[in-house]
């Protein structure tokens, strides 16, 4: 038996098994979000896709009040692109802060994950849309066109997470696409990789092989850490409390932690917290001491050691450089 599967006017035959599978995500989400408005204790769902017989990638646009994919990783490569919205993205074990012209190439079995601020759960006004192209490793590796080898060397970089530094440039060639037919949608696809593999501005976001370090069994155990940790990113989060939520003791949950994100969790946490303390000196009039403790830190001489750290500078240059480039 076959049912039939209307997605984005494309109609897309899948068998009783593929369609139960397909509800029985949706189902999961729609619960998770009625029930927490984000999404506590879920588990990095391996993401099915159904591709139509008419193309051989697929083309999805989302628009609403916040981005509602949970922590998950499919078979595909991914290229995501950020029209409108900000937070912090997860890949691998890369966390980092995100904004407008955000642009991520992710490969097969990367654990990934864009998280909205707060400020977007909150307030109905604040929209977030992203373009997303997902393809097979079939399209590019069964059979391996000279021409093609700067696609396939960008690809095998996927493995860690490539993010474009100058991804703005690209919107127009990405958000025009999904108007493209035929052979044409194809053809500029593959302009668009080409182009993406001779863009030297990028950088890798996640150690090699981190797609291996989130196994199922202990995938949920991770996204509790995640959501504790951003739901007390402004205040003291101790150790002892979060390894007891996932019921450890202190030096496993070090240990545990550690083996995952290839950093200590106060590194991890500390990164997070300059991460929204950037956004918040090159965006609003506060205070560096305002905006100090508005990130989680207790102490000034503390976080500024740690935003030089990590971004080589002092919070004040940092001002001064984004007055600049205004």
């Amino acid at each position: 038996m076959r049912l039939v599967f209307y997605k984005s006017h494309n109609i897309i035959l899948l068998t009783t098994d593929e369609y139960c599978q397909l509800f029985e995500l949706y189902v999961l989400n729609v619960l998770f979000l009625k029930i927490t408005g984000t999404y506590r204790n879920m588990k990095a769902i391996k993401e099915q896709l159904f591709y139509s017989s008419q193309h051989s990638f697929l083309i999805s646009e989302f628009n609403q009040n916040y981005f509602d994919s949970p922590w998950h990783f499919h078979n595909e490569y991914e290229l995501t692109f950020i029209n409108s919205g900000y937070g912090t993205r997860f890949v691998g074990t890369s966390a980092e802060a995100f904004t407008v012209g955000d642009l991520v190439l992710i490969g097969p079995q990367l654990p990934h994950y864009w998280r909205c601020d707060t400020a977007f759960y909150e307030k109905k006004h604040l929209i977030a849309k992203s373009q997303i192209i997902q393809f097979k490793n079939e399209l590019f590796f069964n059979n391996e066109l000279p021409e093609m080898k700067n696609i396939h060397s960008l690809l095998k970089k996927s493995i860690s997470g490539v993010q474009f530094l100058d991804g703005k440039k690209y919107e127009k060639q990405i958000t025009s696409l999904k108007n493209v037919k035929g052979i044409y949608r194809l053809l500029s696809f593959y302009a668009i990789l080409e182009e993406l593999s001779l863009d030297t501005n990028y950088k890798l976001l996640s150690t090699n092989q981190s797609s291996q370090f989130y196994q199922a069994k202990d995938s949920v155990t991770f996204q509790r850490i995640l959501n504790y940790i951003f739901e007390n990113l402004e205040h003291d989060i101790s150790l002892d409390v979060i390894a007891l939520k996932v019921h450890m003791n202190k030096s496993s949950f070090c240990k545990y932690f550690k083996k995952r994100t290839k950093t200590t969790f106060t590194e991890y946490v500390n990164g997070l917290r300059i991460a929204k303390a950037s956004k918040l000196l090159s965006e609003t009039d506060l205070t560096i001491s305002e905006i100090c403790f508005a990130s989680g830190f207790n102490s000034l001489s503390y976080f500024n050691r740690q935003f030089k750290k990590r971004k080589e500078m002092s919070p004040s240059a940092y001002i001064n450089l984004y007055q600049r480039k205004k």
